[in-house]
Formats: C-alpha cells, sequence, structure tokens
C-alpha cells in the first residue's frame, strides 16, 4: 500500500510562513528562492488535498483547511522536537504524563514559562502541552483528551455540566494604535474605519470585539491577520491597523518599546475570565498549581499597578477634603 508521508521541511516552511504571513518574508529569512517556498507548500497541498492560503488576499491569509492544518502542524513538530531530546530521559523512568491546553494568544508567552516552573518544581510526571483556541481546548477537556485548559472566555459563555471552571482573573482588553495617532480614535466607530489587526477567527478577543461593533452598528474591517500577539503589535507599529491585547500584555511590551499606545476609545470596554477549565476534580491539585503559575504571571503586578492607582485617587480625595 503506497501511503504519501509529508516532508518535515515543507511543514517547517509552511508554519514559518504563517507566522511570518508572507512568503517573500520567509525566502528571505530561510535563505531559499520564493519559488522553492511555493513548491514546498503545495507539496503539502497536493498530499492533503486543500489549499491552505487565500492566493489573493494581500496579506497572506490562510484557509479554514489551513488554520486546522497550522494547528495541527505545530504540535507534531512540538512532539519531533521533545523526541529529539528523548534520549536525554534517565532509561528505565516511566512517568506518569499531564496533557494540558494552551490558548493559541497566550503559546508564545507560556510555553516555556510553564515548562520551565513544572520542571524547576520536579514534579513527579512530565508535562506535555499543545494551543489551540479557547472553544477547541473546552471541547478537548469535555472528551477527556486533555487533563485541563487554560483559556481566555467571555463572561457569558456557558460550559457544559459535565466540565469544572476555576476562576483565576479578568483582563480587560484595550485599543492599541501608533502614538501621536490616538487623538482621531476615541469612538469604536473611528476606529472601524481604520481597521484591525487580529488573530484569524477562532479566537476571543476578536469574536468580542466584533460583537461590540455589530452592537454599536459598526462594521468589523480585519486588515490584517496574524498569529502571535508579537507579531500583531509589530503590525500596528507598521500601521497596518489597530490592535486590541489584554492590558497586562501591552504594559508588559510598552516597557520596553514606546511607539505604541492605549487609545482611550470612550465605549469600549471588553474583559475577558481566564481560568482553567478542567473534567475530573482528581485533577485539582494540577489545577491550582496552574491557576498560581498563571496567576503570578498576568494578575499580582496588574492588581498591585491597581491598587497603587486607587490609592493615589483616594490620596487626592483626602488631601482635596
Amino acid at each position: 500500500m503506497s501511503v504519501k508521508v509529508l516532508d518535515i521541511r515543507d511543514l517547517k516552511i509552511f508554519i514559518y510562513a504563517v507566522e511570518n504571513s508572507s512568503l517573500t518574508v520567509t525566502s528571505e529569512k530561510l535563505g531559499i528562492d520564493q519559488s522553492t517556498v511555493t513548491k514546498r507548500i503545495n507539496n503539502i497541498e497536493q498530499k492533503l488535498k486543500g489549499k491552505l492560503f487565500n492566493r489573493k488576499s494581500r496579506p497572506l491569509q490562510l484557509t479554514h483547511f489551513g488554520e486546522q492544518v497550522y494547528f495541527k502542524g505545530r504540535h507534531i513538530l512540538e512532539q519531533l522536537e521533545q523526541l529529539e531530546n528523548f534520549h536525554q530521559q534517565k532509561k528505565g523512568s516511566f512517568l506518569e504524563k499531564i496533557k494540558i491546553g494552551l490558548p493559541n494568544t497566550l503559546v508564545d508567552d507560556l510555553y516555556e514559562y510553564i515548562d520551565d516552573r513544572y520542571k524547576f518544581d520536579h514534579y513527579s510526571t512530565e508535562i506535555e502541552m499543545q494551543s489551540g483556541w479557547g472553544r477547541s481546548l473546552i471541547h478537548q477537556v469535555d472528551g477527556r483528551e486533555l487533563a485541563l485548559a487554560i483559556v481566555m472566555i467571555p463572561s457569558n459563555l456557558h460550559l457544559s455540566e459535565h466540565l469544572f471552571f476555576k476562576n483565576i482573573g479578568t483582563l480587560p482588553l484595550v485599543v492599541v494604535a501608533l502614538k501621536n495617532g490616538v487623538k482621531e480614535y476615541r469612538t469604536l466607530e473611528r476606529c472601524s474605519k481604520k481597521g484591525w489587526v487580529v488573530h484569524p477567527e477562532g479566537c476571543c478577543f476578536r469574536e468580542s470585539l466584533n460583537k461590540k461593533l455589530n452592537e454599536k452598528g459598526s462594521v468589523f474591517y480585519a486588515n490584517k491577520e496574524v498569529f502571535g500577539i508579537e507579531a500583531q503589535l509589530n503590525s500596528v507599529v507598521n500601521g497596518d491597523g489597530l490592535g486590541i491585547f489584554p492590558k497586562p500584555f501591552f504594559d508588559k511590551y510598552s516597557e520596553k518599546n514606546s511607539n505604541l499606545e492605549v487609545v482611550p476609545v470612550n465605549d469600549f470596554d471588553i474583559n475577558l475570565k481566564v481560568g482553567i477549565v478542567y473534567a475530573d476534580k482528581k485533577d485539582l491539585d494540577q489545577v491550582n498549581y496552574f491557576a498560581k503559575i498563571i496567576k503570578e504571571r498576568y494578575f499580582i503586578q496588574f492588581a498591585i499597578i491597581l491598587n497603587l492607582g486607587l490609592y493615589f485617587i483616594d490620596s487626592l480625595v483626602v488631601a482635596s477634603t
């Protein structure tokens, strides 16, 4: 029986092209002809019998099929990397493994951070992480494919009665634009005319923003779809559109980059609940462990800043009286 096996080089180039939103950039950074990049992507399309990119869109955009291949391919490469390091494991060591899910919007920031923390704490289990959109991760937890998933969800999203949710905190989202240009974007209607740099469909940021715009009678324009918060911030710097990000993420970015600022949009109030979805109470110790990590990563510093701000306001009120 003839089996068509994907070439791992084709898969790596496809993923690189997705994460750089350009075949030209992929060609330049990898030092190969653009015709070779195109050929390798065509190889995958022929073997999987589906189109990966919408060739007419600029910048490069994935098809729905392409998104599925990207997420699966990224997971495969992560597994291969673990396999390459297999020889470093002690012989005869058969550790229990816990599988967890990370949202695509956080995976770049959390993957190495969680991996390092987990190893440092000398847990008697191995950890396997995979990424996906929130709804997909919740579905995998419900099907017991994952022990738990870290998710960001709208406050009105209802979970299956078979699932538990440990709430960690609420993240406010902010609109971000180039400095010296924020005054023209005081309302969501004006922001929508500029257009947005966002994740592809399935992202809770995008879904929440689109719903809010519809409520205001405005139209959602996606100028550029790109994976990864860092890549989106760079696209906003390049003038591709406005961005929407969790405030702690942007605060962290702005410590080293002063070319962007928050737009004080007067009719924008989107918040997302951050927490852990799990299906079995026997995993509660692990849930509490990861909840502590996420809280330290995103909420403790944010809470300190918020409390300092409230203290400052209270001091002004007392002084004025």
